[in-house]
């Protein structure tokens, strides 16, 4: 008798251990802390998510009026039963869209997000896309101004790179949203502050290709020419990013010559040219001085009097060709 009175009392403490464990771990359940993100799964019905009322309609009223008086958490767990319990419904739809906005209004920006999505992910064409779209921008704009860590007088740091997920999702969302250029130029923004150079460039070529008349094309198109010349920078010895990026510069001089960029844009081109120019110098004197080929040197002077014949070493340079063509003619009679 008294094992069993123990395996009994066993039994409940677990399942008390274990409700209390399921407690704490509902999202819906704790404050609404920061959500782990459900992705693509489809919202079920579980234990621990069982409306109060017998009808979506009904539940739906119930999850309203608490909100009404003031009290949002509540509202929003009754609100979320409703999606679980009755999800093809047309209250699911109305419930899922207050969910979201309640975690919004209560300042839990990455899961309102992720709630939002849900409505696009399983109930497109069933609310308004483009005020979802609203929702999802402010959120991401939010996020990416906000500043974090702040201590007593100090006021914390700013991390716009935790918005990017966001603003990438909402230009996948919608492509051609009346927004859409905001969202590129934030992602292309984003990702050049966080160094990510080449993302940037193609966030900013997107925006300019989709949207080649938006106030923000012009400023996109500076950008990326400013991208491109941190990556020249950061590789001085790279003849191939040093001419990629004169060509983004000149592009940019071509398209935008009334821009009040113009004048900085060109001061790093002739910076860049004469980097680039330098380095096709030096290595046509390599083969000459240090290498002793001839033939070689030949071939780079040629190529280095082509691509910058007014150059200040183009004079030099023509003597240095005549030396070695003078040079490899009489060994070739020797012979």
């Amino acid at each position: 008798m008294k094992a069993r009175r123990f395996q009994i009392a066993s039994m409940t403490v677990v399942t008390l251990l274990l409700a209390a464990g399921a407690w704490a771990q509902d999202p819906a359940m704790d404050g609404f802390g920061e959500m782990e993100q459900e992705g693509v799964q489809r919202k079920r019905a579980g234990f621990w998510r069982r409306p109060e009322k017998e009808t979506p309609a009904e539940q739906l009223t119930h999850a309203q009026a608490l909100e009404a008086e003031g009290n949002e958490r509540k509202a929003a767990r009754h609100y979320r039963a409703l999606v679980h319990e009755w999800h093809d419904t047309p209250e699911a739809v109305k419930a899922q869209r207050a969910y979201a906005e309640i975690l919004e209004d209560l300042g839990k920006y990455d899961a309102a997000f992720n709630e939002f999505q849900y409505l696009v992910d399983f109930y497109a064409g069933a609310f308004d896309y483009g005020d979802v779209l609203d929702h999802q921008f402010r959120i991401a704009n939010e996020i990416m101004n906000r500043r974090y860590g702040g201590l007593l007088f100090l006021p914390g740091f700013k991390s716009p790179e935790r918005a990017l997920p966001l603003f990438e999702q909402i230009a996948e969302n919608a492509p051609t949203w009346g927004r859409g250029p905001e969202v590129q130029f934030y992602i292309g923004w984003i990702q050049e502050d966080d160094k990510q150079y080449e993302g940037a460039i193609r966030a900013y070529d997107t925006l300019r290709q989709r949207w080649p008349r938006h106030e923000l094309a012009v400023t996109a198109a500076f950008g990326g020419t400013r991208c491109l010349v941190r990556l020249a920078d950061k590789s001085k010895r790279d003849e191939v990013t040093c001419q990629r990026a004169l060509e983004g510069l000149a592009g940019f001089i071509r398209d935008y010559p009334d821009d009040p960029n113009v004048e900085q844009v060109t001061a790093e081109r002739e910076r860049l040219s004469s980097r680039l120019c330098t380095m096709h110098y030096d290595r046509a004197a390599y083969y000459d001085r240090i290498a002793k080929r001839p033939e070689s040197a030949l071939i780079a002077y040629g190529d280095f009097l082509r691509r910058f014949p007014y150059a200040e070493q183009a004079e030099e340079v023509s003597v240095r060709v005549r030396e070695l063509e003078a040079l490899t003619a009489s060994v070739e009679e020797s012979k």
